[in-house]
């Protein structure tokens, strides 16, 4: 609280935030003429005031905000800046993109600083105590977090790769993380009167960095050049950032081109990229937070989804329990109704509540990280009327009032994102809209940003569905689509479920994402599928997790001479399916993998035991006989995700490897 107080009063005195181009300072004493450039500086507020041949991107300053403005961060090309306050809210100008933010979050910690990346795709916030918040292509590389600190830290600074970073505390001490390293503390530096370091800048190599005073005092340390500090300030420093301008000189010549940094691979778009994620996890798994006890059984967690250092956690849970609860146990309950959400680096609960009345099954995020989509079975969400599916405003942590689609007259279970359409499956039959319902059986497509019913029209689903643990038919019901997937070029949209006759196919149909009509391929199986997963290998191959009588995991390569690369083969019904560029992580209700070979689907002779979970080779389908956790209760795990350095597992198992972790699971990358 003190540490609030603290920067609301030097909120209160309009202190400036400055985000300098070289020359960083007015010397103190005569310097060699440094880099043309400029600088901008930015109030408490918000508001943005530009020195030198740098330009006016916009500002908060005319908006109302929740919290003040405390750092800033400028983009490689100049072009645009970012402005962060105190809780973690992002206000992006210029060509400055948004990421995401902790402004939905209630941290333990207010935000003190932020640094971008060398492409400008991402950043980093860190707060007083050290905790890192890493969104767009940012990635964590350690933090003082769970560390007591002498001083709270007051700035941050990447280096040029991206592959590491400083952070500076209050009286001038430096933690290296990374790539970053140390060159010295203003802990060592005589002082001249009272310290209080506020800020501090890499230089252009990365070989040093810059610390900077409430009181104009600058320390350079490495190959850092000391330009003196700056005098007569008539309001204190609270941060520095560095940029260059894309501006021309005020003379009418060009700007002086850019320090080049360090090399940083340009990102591919995901899913698509191998290097975006680990290619393999470890079976050892780190304790987490996890769900309170059902019964015997922990509560189920259906879906789950990484966002920046984010891990949204839905299902038909009630709360949440602390890492280490015994098996059973409701010691240390916090209440989360069918959606919580994590760190994904350290596994901690984190504030977000937004509070759906009912289960919720499909995740999906919008591509700037501003809208969370939810699908299930609720009626409303934050005590605003929605149902079955809607949006959360993550900035807000509310439902979007923006997204405001028909009302789905039955549950949603999943979900894809694609372009400006959202497609959503689950065991609905119709939309009700003002002018009256619409028949969508099973699966409908709406405008990804206003929620609008389109007019893309799936083929009739003529009735029968799969059902019971064995996959048997039957002609009543329609069956459920419970997992959609999108091609790498967003031609086919593939749908998978427990139907028996959806425009022809059994459990699996591929659907021409323009027309809505059944393409030339497809995989002809009679038997349920839960699970699609277009491979991030190369974008192409299909992965499909089966039920039936017995489980199978298909690799499929659609519209192929031979278009099934493998197929293994399980004692029990598969539900989901994750790859990496070299491994694929399928979740079911086994407790063997059986050779692909063999005409039985119970253990037998030639089986490899896997409780629950295994992983296979991507491009042959071998079993991988290094990963092999083992997950309890008779059905175990339900979902996966693939996030920046973890596997996350989500189910009603309450012990994994024989250690209580109820419902959720953290595997770490293989170094």
């Amino acid at each position: 609280m003190q540490l609030r107080a603290t920067v609301r009063r030097r909120a209160m005195l309009a202190a400036l935030l400055l985000a300098v181009l070289p020359p960083v300072f007015q010397p103190a004493t005569p310097q060699a003429a440094g880099p043309p450039g400029g600088l901008w500086a930015v109030a408490s507020d918000g508001g943005v005031f530009t020195f030198g041949d740098v330009l006016f991107h916009g500002s908060t300053g005319g908006m109302r905000l929740n919290q003040p403005v405390v750092g800033m961060a400028a983009t490689p090309s100049g072009g645009g800046y970012w402005l962060v306050a105190s809780d973690g809210g992002i206000f992006a100008f210029g060509d400055a993109r948004f990421h995401g933010s902790t402004g939905a979050i209630r941290l333990n910690r207010p935000v003190v600083g932020m640094a971008a990346t060398p492409s400008g795709g991402g950043y980093w916030l860190v707060a007083s105590d050290g905790g890192i918040f890493a969104f767009g292509d940012a990635r964590f590389h350690g933090s003082t977090g769970g560390k007591p600190l002498d001083k709270p830290i007051q700035g941050m600074a990447a280096t040029p790769t991206g592959g590491g970073y400083w952070f500076v505390a209050n009286d001038g001490g430096v933690f290296a993380f990374g790539d970053a390293g140390f060159y010295g503390a203003g802990t060592d530096r005589p002082r001249r009167g009272a310290r209080k370091v506020v800020a501090m800048v890499a230089s252009p190599t990365g070989r040093g960095y810059w610390l900077g005073t409430a009181n104009g005092e600058v320390l350079a340390f490495g190959d850092a050049v000391d330009r003196g500090g700056a005098k007569d300030l008539n309001r204190p420093f609270v941060g520095l950032a560095t940029g260059r301008s894309s501006a021309p000189r005020p003379d009418g010549t060009p700007a002086a081109p850019p320090v080049a940094p360090a090399p940083v691979p340009e990102p591919a778009p995901a899913p698509y990229d191998p290097g975006a994620v680990p290619e393999r996890f470890i079976t050892a798994a780190n304790s987490t937070w996890g769900t309170a006890p059902a019964g015997d059984m922990a509560g189920k967690v259906m879906r789950l989804l990484e966002a920046g250092d984010v891990l949204y956690v839905a299902g038909e849970f009630t709360g949440m329990v602390p890492p280490g609860t015994p098996e059973g146990s409701q010691a240390g309950l916090v209440p989360r109704n069918y959606l919580a959400a994590l760190s994904a680096s350290t596994g901690e609960l984190l504030p977000f509540d937004a509070g759906p009345d009912g289960p919720v099954r499909a995740l999906a995020l919008s591509p700037d990280g501003r809208r969370l989509y939810l699908g299930g079975t609720f009626e409303a969400v934050g005590g605003a009327p929605a149902r079955n599916l809607a949006a959360i405003n993550l900035a807000t942590g509310a439902l979007d009032p923006g997204f405001d689609p028909p009302r789905l007259n039955s549950g949603v279970r999943s979900l894809a994102l694609h372009g400006d359409r959202l497609y959503v499956g689950g065991n609905f039959t119709e939309a009700v809209t003002p002018a009256g319902s619409l028949a969508r059986p099973q699966l409908a497509a709406f405008d990804a940003a206003t929620g609008a019913l389109l007019d893309w029209l799936p083929p009739p689903n003529d009735g029968g569905e799969f059902f019971g643990s064995t996959g048997q038919e039957r002609s009543s019901g329609n069956g459920v689509v419970y997992d959609l997937a999108v091609s790498a070029d967003g031609k086919n949209l593939y749908a998978a479920g427990t139907f028996v006759d959806f425009g022809g196919e059994s459990g699996l149909v591929s659907l021409d994402t323009a027309t809505g009509r059944p393409t030339e391929w497809q995989a002809g199986l009679e038997r349920p599928v839960f699970a699609v997963e277009v491979w991030r290998g190369d974008g192409h191959t299909l992965f499909a997790a089966t039920g039936g009588a017995g489980g199978m995991l298909h690799a499929f390569n659609p519209g192929a001479k031979k278009d099934t690369r493998w197929s293994v083969k399980t004692d029990g019904d598969n539900v989901d399916v994750v790859a990496t560029a070299r491994t694929v992580y399928l979740l079911g209700h086994y407790d063997a993998v059986i050779d692909a070979k063999s005409s039985c689907y119970q253990q037998c002779s030639r089986s490899d035991p896997r409780r629950h979970l295994a992983a296979f080779d991507a491009d042959s389908g071998d079993l991988d006989p290094d990963w092999h956790p083992v997950a309890n209760t008779n059905t175990g795990p339900y979902a996966a995700v693939i996030g920046s350095r973890h596997l996350w597992i989500g189910g009603e198992f309450t012990s994994i490897n024989r250690q209580p972790q109820p419902g959720i699971v953290q595997f770490p990358a293989l170094q």
